[in-house]
């Protein structure tokens, strides 16, 4: 893959944006928000599957959440590099409260009204005791500001979760919150994002597997 191989560029900051692979309560279908959870089997054989695609990337830091599911991913790909390592509290998953560790049936039954506004993308709506979308997002763009203000000209490793992962996407692609549900970020997925000193962001490529190969990409003929 030949993003993976690119060196860094003083103009220009790459994320290199993973989803934490498969976890414990994966069957379960619950909602983890900002629960600590393990990752399964699965989950640790995708992150070292992406270490060796890695293998041969020019990275200058990685980074996580503070939550254990992102940080035993980072500690996979990074193993063996010396290269720093950063888990940073703003890219944890959206708080949801309350509904955490309930399934999305149980949270329909009990909270119907609020079911029904998160599944409608209400970026005001917040789950009792959870943030809303516009604080989530707030904290997730505050985070990324303070990254590319520090970061500028590197090339970094980051395992995120499904809700930041959307957030920056949304951000790079210039979307807003009412898209935030037609961006698909599968377990272990990876997303390339470049930020420029100047001009607009660059998204390369979108929750591609871990198997993925330039083989499979699909040509349109017109």
């Amino acid at each position: 893959m030949k993003y993976l191989k690119d060196p860094s560029h003083p103009d220009r900051l790459r994320i290199f944006l993973l989803r934490h692979g498969h976890l414990e309560n994966s069957e379960r279908h619950v909602i983890n928000g900002s629960t600590d959870v393990s990752l399964s089997s699965t989950g640790l054989d995708q992150m070292n599957f992406w270490k060796k695609r890695f293998s041969g990337s020019f990275l200058d830091f990685f980074c996580s959440s503070t939550l254990r599911r992102t940080i035993d991913g980072v500690k996979i790909l990074s193993d063996g590099k010396d290269v720093p390592v950063q888990a940073i509290s703003g890219f944890c998953e959206r708080s949801f409260g309350d509904w955490e560790g309930k399934t999305r049936q149980e949270i329909e039954r009990l909270n119907p009204e609020g079911y029904r506004r998160w599944l409608e993308v209400d970026p005001a709506f917040a789950p009792p005791n959870g943030e809303s979308l516009e604080m989530f997002r707030e904290r997730v763009k505050e985070t990324l500001d303070e990254v590319l203000e520090k970061s500028m000209g590197k090339n970094i490793l980051m395992v995120g979760h499904s809700g930041v992962n959307r957030i920056l996407l949304l951000q790079a692609l210039g979307l807003s919150l009412e898209h935030y549900f037609r961006i698909s970020q599968d377990y272990a997925c990876l997303n390339i994002v470049d930020f420029f000193c100047s001009g607009p962001p660059v998204v390369h490529l979108l929750n591609v597997p871990p198997d993925w190969t330039e083989s499979r990409t699909v040509t349109i003929h017109e």
